[in-house]
């Protein structure tokens, strides 16, 4: 009975300083509604129903991301990191092959990052807007003209980027290729790439699941 009525005293205390000016666990004089002052464990979902805006130091506050390859939170800190955490990079290549580019390696590391491929422009030699691609003349106009991936190959991220259905580039081509690289550990959920068998049929239909959130 002692023990159940001196939790009671501490418990009140505790209401009592959250009314007047917060409750401290580890200080004595907290600075918000709820103060902890050390290591904190959590069994269980934390929801934010109204996070707010930080209007303090930006120097005393953290960035906290939850690594996917040990789902963990971690602290980002820009500064120190590899790469930041969305990179937008545009490729100046020239001198290429009239077939285009089948296995250009970007050098970015697969396990720490994705990359996507956004906007193209195909020039010529010294920038010439001359340039054109060739086709079967016993064949209809194909669509699209281009195709273009990036892929894995050896731990690095890779780009293929060459004209559809044998054709080629009338004259060594100029590009310039943007594309953008999300590291890895700050997106929650990657998808499955969705494998759909038509069964050599031309139509059909087909239905993308619904993201597994983390």
């Amino acid at each position: 009975m002692k023990n159940i009525l001196t939790a009671a005293v501490i418990f009140g205390s505790a209401l009592l300083n959250a009314q007047i000016n917060g409750v401290g666990i580890g200080t004595n004089a907290p600075t918000h509604t709820l103060e902890v002052n050390g290591n904190m464990k959590l069994n269980g979902d934390l929801y934010f129903e109204n996070p707010g805006n930080y209007t303090g130091n930006a120097s005393d506050s953290y960035f906290l991301v939850r690594d996917n390859s040990d789902s963990t939170i971690k602290r980002y800190v820009p500064a120190t990191a590899f790469y930041s955490a969305i990179n937008s990079v545009v490729y100046f290549i020239n001198n290429i092959s009239t077939a285009g580019i089948t296995n250009f390696d970007t050098g970015i590391p697969a396990d720490k990052y994705y990359v996507i491929i956004g906007g193209f422009i195909i020039r010529g030699i010294n920038n010439d807007s001359n340039i054109n691609i060739t086709r079967p003349d016993d064949t209809g106009n194909y669509i699209p003209q281009y195709s273009a991936r990036s892929f894995v190959e050896n731990g690095t991220w890779r780009i293929k980027f060459t004209p559809n259905n044998g054709r080629v580039f009338d004259q060594n081509a100029e590009m310039r290729l943007s594309i953008s690289a999300y590291r890895r550990d700050m997106l929650t959920t990657v998808n499955t790439p969705i494998t759909y068998n038509m069964n050599g049929d031309t139509s059909g239909t087909g239905s993308a699941p619904a993201p597994v959130l983390p």
